[in-house]
């Protein structure tokens, strides 16, 4: 691949020199530039979004990290928050480069690290646990970064979520309005906030209405179907007085209705399911599933807004909450 050296070497002059030309800067001898541009051309020469950036001394390039990527995933939240912050780069003229990574990456290189390699401006970030490496390095980190469903506020740190504690509290506060007063919880990760967070509003609703919360109806689902379906065979039939489940995802809530329907449990009119995130799933599925409408396009375009204005230095907020709806269909 030809680089802006050898360009300089064939036309005998500086890489400053052919770097001036190839931007158009007007302090170049114009026989030169036309020089310059024409053997480019010939090399089939075409400069890399990070080449530029070293030129110009500031990157133009956004990372979009992603930890938590699993084959046979059944929703699309990754996409929609893609072309979200996808939105936002095109309309300032950045580009994205998306890395995924896991654990054991994390610990074998720092963010910090991982970021100056690649020559980002800044970061965002999604899908990672309270307790992963790089979420501890953030916070202290001098690069630019913006979590999405994880708390962060610091100079150079923001964070784009919805309220998970206000929409759990909807959710519970309708069952209760139902008339369901023994309602279990289906649980994600432990190192989730967001899954802590939803199992909050849950026991606050309860303590709410004087309704006793019993640890028994907390259910480890860690947020995936064949587990939480696994899970609720063996819970369903040993609690036959509970009437509702508020599950933290929809994948959980659609393992819930499976196992319901194995049991042969009628749902909503023997056990009422609610769920979280509205995946695409959750309107086809039957009965169709109650949830929480997250709008992850949203949440990636004012992610990446955020981080825009935090590298460029404007005095916004670091948090943001995006609205969400609760959709009521047939399964509660």
């Amino acid at each position: 691949m030809t680089t802006i050296k050898d360009i300089a070497k064939l036309a005998n002059v500086s890489i400053a020199t052919v770097s001036r030309a190839l931007n158009g800067k007007s302090n170049t001898n114009e026989d030169t530039r036309r020089r310059i541009i024409k053997i480019a051309a010939d090399q089939d020469y075409h400069p890399s979004a990070v080449a530029r950036s070293l030129v110009k001394k500031e990157s133009r390039t956004f990372g979009y990290i992603l930890s938590g990527l699993k084959k046979g995933v059944k929703h699309t939240i990754i996409q929609d928050s893609l072309i979200g912050i996808y939105e936002f780069a095109r309309s300032v003229q950045y580009e994205i480069l998306m890395f995924v990574v896991d654990s054991d990456l994390q610990h074998d290189k720092n963010y910090l690290e991982f970021a100056r390699e690649h020559s980002l401006a800044g970061v965002i970030i999604q899908g990672l646990r309270s307790d992963d490496a790089y979420y501890k390095g953030i916070l202290d980190s001098s690069i630019p970064c913006v979590l999405i469903d994880l708390p962060a506020d610091s100079i150079r740190v923001g964070s784009v979520s919805i309220d998970n504690f206000s929409a759990s509290r909807e959710i519970v506060g309708y069952l209760v309005g139902k008339g369901h007063r023994n309602i279990a919880f289906v649980s994600g990760l432990e190192e989730a906030v967001v899954s802590m967070t939803r199992l909050q509003g849950y026991r606050s609703v309860l303590a709410e209405y004087g309704i006793e919360y019993r640890a028994d109806y907390v259910v480890q689902g860690n947020f995936s179907e064949d587990e939480t379906q696994t899970a609720m065979l063996d819970f369903i039939p040993a609690h036959p007085e509970v009437s509702a489940v508020f599950c933290a995802s929809d994948l959980m809530a659609i393992g819930t209705l499976r196992a319901a329907q194995i049991l042969g449990v009628r749902v909503p009119e023997q056990l009422a399911v609610v769920g979280f995130d509205d995946i695409l799933l959750s309107k086809y599925i039957t009965p169709a599933l109650s949830t929480i409408h997250q709008d992850f396009t949203e949440m990636g375009f004012e992610a990446a807004k955020m981080l825009f204005n935090i590298i460029k230095g404007q005095a916004i907020p670091h948090t943001k909450n995006i609205p969400y709806r609760f959709i009521i269909r047939n399964s509660s």
